[in-house]
Parts: C-alpha cells; sequence; structure tokens
C-alpha cells in the first residue's frame, strides 16, 4: 500500500503547470470590428487561450450577458449586435473575475469542473473550490385571470353596485356589468376591461 507522501506526489504529478512566475496575468484587449448588424472580435481565439477556457462557454457568456446571438468563427467570435468596444472588454472583465480568478490567491491558474448541477472553480495553485453556477431567479407568474379582454361570459348577477352596474362573480373575480341593473339575472357580458382584481364588461344581446 503506497504512503500518504507518495500519493500526494502523484496527485500533483497531475496537476496541470502552473504559472510560477511574477509575470502579471493579462488578458488581451478585444480587437473589435462592426460589420453590419455583427460585431466581431478578430482575436477572440487569442483572449480565450489566456484565459485557458472553451472559445464556446465564452461566447455563450458574451451573447447572454450582451442581450443577443453569438457564434463562433474561429480565430473570431461574433455577436450578432452592434456593440463597442468599451461594452465587449466590460464583460470580458467579469467572465474573467468569475469564471477564472482565483477568490482565494488571485492567480489565474483555475480550471472549472462539474460536480452535480454546480459549476466548481478549482484553483491549481492554492487548491481553493468555489461554485460559480448562478442560479436562475425565476419571477413569480402573474395570477391569471379567469376572464380575457373581448371574450363574451355568461353571468348571474349577485349584486347591484353604487353606479347602478351589475356585480357578477367568476372563480371568485369581480367583475361589473353595465347594463344589467336586476340583481338574479343570468346576462351575456362581454368582457371590456381588466384592472387587477376586478373585470368591467357590458351586457350582450
Amino acid at each position: 500500500m503506497e504512503s500518504y507522501q507518495a500519493l500526494l506526489e502523484r496527485a500533483h504529478a497531475k496537476l496541470p503547470p502552473v504559472r510560477t512566475g511574477g509575470e502579471r496575468f493579462q488578458v488581451p484587449e478585444p480587437d473589435v470590428m462592426s460589420d453590419g448588424k455583427n460585431t466581431m472580435i478578430r482575436n477572440f481565439q487569442e483572449i480565450t487561450g489566456t484565459l485557458r477556457r472553451e472559445p464556446d462557454h465564452v461566447i455563450q457568456y458574451l451573447a447572454k450577458e450582451l442581450g443577443c446571438a453569438g457564434v463562433l468563427d474561429l480565430p473570431r467570435g461574433v455577436l450578432k449586435s452592434r456593440l463597442t468596444k468599451d461594452q465587449i472588454a466590460q464583460r470580458i472583465r467579469e467572465y474573467t473575475a468569475k469564471y477564472v480568478i482565483c477568490s482565494e490567491c488571485k492567480r489565474p491558474d483555475t480550471h472549472l469542473q462539474k460536480e452535480g448541477r454546480l459549476t466548481l472553480l478549482v484553483c491549481e495553485a492554492c487548491g481553493a473550490q468555489r461554485p460559480v453556477t448562478v442560479r436562475r431567479v425565476i419571477a413569480p407568474e402573474k395570477p391569471r385571470t379567469p376572464v380575457v379582454v373581448g371574450e363574451v361570459y355568461r353571468l348571474t348577477i349577485e349584486d347591484v353596485g353604487r353606479r347602478g352596474d351589475g356585480v357578477a362573480k367568476k372563480e371568485g373575480f369581480v367583475i361589473f356589468v353595465t347594463g344589467a341593473a336586476q340583481r338574479g339575472m343570468t346576462v351575456n357580458a362581454k368582457i371590456t376591461k381588466v384592472l387587477g382584481n376586478n373585470a368591467y364588461a357590458i351586457v350582450q344581446p
């Protein structure tokens, strides 16, 4: 059985080479050119090579953050929108901070590793790990109303409001019906407006 030290040395031997010099990590500035409604990053492959990240991952991030489609035409990356160099450079800096730089030792010697639904940023220099997968925040759906503007519904007038409009309900939703001023009558009502928890309608023949 191998000793702990031997196992540790074997694990270290499998790690990718780490920059141990004092050189400053610097991502190339994007070389941007507009082509109609598209924006091309001519040195895209050079940028992703410096970041040590898959070009597809980087172009998808830029496209999502900039609200447009993105495709690879290596060595170029193409974004389907008119964008400025500053916009693209800012998003690349944000990508670098999130997906490349170790939050502990601040080095770029990292790689991405999938753990179930999470993506971890693993530092090859200090061994630190942190999740980089952002959980989607889903906005609560607006409650659906049981009536639709323009549609006609068969309603029974349950009460009469102060202005003489009939008051009906559908699945607990209050509907004010113009032209129906008699409690207990059943009418065909066309919805004209929906506001909040109320709707307004007019009597149809």
